[in-house]
C-alpha cells in the first residue's frame, strides 16, 4: 500500500470506529461480520503501518522541502 497522507489516516480512523459500531450492533450474520472484521484487520494495518512511519527517526519526510 502507498504510503498515506494524514487527511486519509484520520479518514481511516473514522470508518474504523464506523465499523466497529456497526459489530458491535449484533445485527449482522456471520458471514457478513467476518467480512467486516476482515476490513477492520486491514484498516487497523494500515493505520499501524502510518503511525510506525510517522514515527520513524531516519529523518527523510516526504512532506518536507528541505
Amino acid at each position: 500500500m502507498s504510503q498515506l497522507t494524514l487527511i486519509q489516516a484520520s479518514e481511516m480512523r473514522l470508518q474504523l470506529r464506523s465499523f466497529e459500531e456497526k459489530l458491535l450492533t449484533g445485527d449482522l450474520s456471520l458471514f457478513d461480520r467476518c467480512e467486516l472484521e476482515d476490513e477492520i484487520l486491514s484498516i487497523k494495518e494500515a493505520l499501524g503501518e502510518f503511525e510506525r512511519n510517522v514515527r520513524d527517526d531516519s529523518g527523510e519526510c516526504i512532506n518536507c522541502s528541505g
